[in-house]
């Protein structure tokens, strides 16, 4: 598992079934909650740059995290 060398603390607060749910799958993934995250953002970040290509077409896949 890796182990995070960072400096800067993050903190959220979210409800209990996302809560659960983060817990779970860090689990699931034999992983730290603090090392999902990093990888989420990773995988946001890498996103939001269009360095992730769709599997099917090539394309750049891009997360919109936008709700209306």
């Amino acid at each position: 598992m890796h182990r995070c060398q960072g400096t800067i603390p993050v903190g959220t607060k979210v409800d209990e079934e996302m809560r659960v749910f983060i817990e779970n799958e860090a689990e699931r993934l034999g992983l730290s909650v603090s090392e999902l995250l990093r990888r989420l953002f990773i995988t946001y970040r890498e996103s939001r740059a269009e360095n992730t290509a769709c599997e099917h077409c090539g394309g750049a896949t891009v997360i919109q995290l936008s709700y209306s």
